[in-house]
């Protein structure tokens, strides 16, 4: 898939925020096409031989990749097109998370109205068919300095890779994959693309246009409405991390001995979390994965304040907020920090059931390399988190002795057992311009050892509850780590 950041105006937050989330391929299991009503030539420019340059990029690619393409095709769609064949795959994913299936197709239902706005093409596997898009493909040439041939042909040869993975790999196969697994195995088939469609162009005379193409996905613009640009960013830094760091992915595993094997494996069996996409020479790298996994199990098994009007979790991407692409200087010590301090993470986002806006509470958990490491990271979380609410004020508990802190009445003596617990805590109502709306917001961020907690986002029942569900998923982290250490 190849789209650009959103611009548009929209009813909630969380659309543009889970929109950044791509989901290659687009997937439908139940589209069927009448191939009379197929269309091929773009209605602002009918004069452009489009299929035509569909074929011999078709070719090109079927050539370089040594695979058959001859039964893919191509149509231009609308934007209902587009979504009809995303909508599937999306909630395919949103499913496995989500408890509640109306919730999952709401949910999905708002972050199309808000994706088919910026694709410019698809690959829908289950058809075997290329779909542009025939709005957004007139603005990407009008704004192209590439000719109108090379300029679709780069973006073409882009999709096409993703058919010819498809072919090789079964790469847009899905199921049973958390909305955090999807991320990471977008950035492998979106680092593949991109991989093979520099070097094919740069054989075929469209390595110009395909630069352009780049440019012109990742040139934002930047909306007036402070609300949108804060998630505008974030959707650019998905973006980005999927294109650009999975570009990288795949350019140090074609590097290694073993490339076909650790290609094929990267498609077959993709990393589960983000940091192995930063950190490939590390790939596969399973006792990371199984350190995220422990975290996880302990929120999902953790006593939850919110629980009854919960509809379910998604599975996030912890470094969805992490630009490496925008400061090339900084990029390798946040590269360093992740991989080295931060020894296990995962996060998790909950939904309320009848919510007028569905903002979650967002749960982060990690494991750090040292308690130092685990205090320091919870100060720049919790730092960061006030600036992005803007209006917060925090506070610092330091809780040495549960029983006769002044602390004491809002959490359970259970977690004596805990070294000391530094928690850092903050509570507003913060205003929503996009819907209109006033709501709560709390902030937890904890440590106890090396494991760290943080919770915020919209709650409705005050700081308490989420001081004593930190402490309880701190001990039930500890105590995982001390089972293991035993052999239990």
């Amino acid at each position: 898939m190849l789209r650009r950041p959103i611009t548009i105006t929209i009813k909630t937050v969380a659309s543009v925020i889970i929109a950044g989330t791509l989901l290659t391929g687009c997937a439908s299991k139940q589209i069927h096409h009448d191939s009379k009503s197929v269309a091929t030539t773009l209605s602002a420019y009918p004069e452009l031989p489009v299929q035509s340059w569909f074929t011999e990029a078709r070719n090109q690619v079927g050539q370089a990749l040594n695979t058959d393409l001859s039964h893919v095709e191509m149509e231009i769609t609308d934007a209902r097109g587009i979504a009809v064949h995303a909508k599937s795959s999306l909630l395919d994913a949103l499913e496995h998370d989500l408890d509640n299936p109306r919730f999952a197709e709401n949910l999905v239902d708002n972050i199309l109205t808000v994706q088919t706005e910026s694709v410019l093409a698809i690959y829908a596997p289950t058809v075997k068919r290329i779909l542009l898009h025939d709005q957004n493909l007139e603005k990407y040439l009008h704004r192209q300095n590439a000719t109108p041939k090379q300029a679709i042909k780069a973006l073409l040869i882009h999709e096409l890779v993703h058919a010819a993975d498809d072919e090789k790999y079964n790469a847009f196969r899905q199921k049973s994959l958390s909305y955090q697994e999807v991320f990471a195995k977008s950035a492998v088939i979106e680092g593949h693309a991109q991989w093979q469609t520099r070097r094919i162009c740069e054989e075929h005379g469209c390595n110009f246009a395909f630069d352009e193409l780049n440019k012109y996905m990742f040139d934002a613009g930047s909306p007036d409405d402070p609300a949108l640009k804060y998630v505008q960013s974030r959707s650019f830094k998905n973006l980005e991390f999927v294109y650009k760091e999975g570009e990288r992915f795949i350019d140090q595993l074609q590097k290694r001995e073993d490339s076909d094997a650790m290609l094929n494996l990267a498609f077959k069996k993709p990393p589960r979390d983000s940091i192995q996409i930063i950190d490939p020479d590390s790939f596969p790298n399973k006792a990371r994965e199984a350190r995220n996994d422990a975290l996880s199990t302990a929120i999902e098994n953790a006593e939850k304040p919110w629980k009854k009007h919960s509809t379910g979790s998604l599975k996030r991407n912890v470094l969805a907020a992490a630009a490496f692409a925008g400061d090339p200087t900084a990029r390798q010590p946040v590269v360093n920090f992740y991989t080295s301090k931060i020894l296990a993470a995962t996060k998790h986002e909950y939904y309320e059931h009848a919510s007028d806006t569905p903002i979650p509470v967002a749960v982060i958990a990690l494991q750090t390399d040292s308690d130092i490491t685990a205090r320091k990271t919870a100060a720049l979380i919790f730092e960061s988190t006030l600036s992005t609410y803007n209006q917060l004020n925090g506070d610092l508990v330091d809780i040495n002795d549960w029983r006769e802190n002044h602390h004491s009445a809002e959490i359970d003596n259970k977690f004596v057992g805990l070294q000391k617990i530094e928690m850092h805590t903050a509570s507003t109502y913060i205003r929503n311009g996009l819907v209109d709306a006033e709501y709560p917001v709390e902030v937890v961020t904890a440590t106890s050892g090396e494991f760290l907690v943080h919770i915020d986002g919209r709650y409705v029942h005050g700081e308490k509850d989420l001081m004593q569900f930190a402490g309880r998923l701190l001990l039930s982290m500890q105590h995982g780590k001390d089972k293991k250490r035993r052999g239990k």
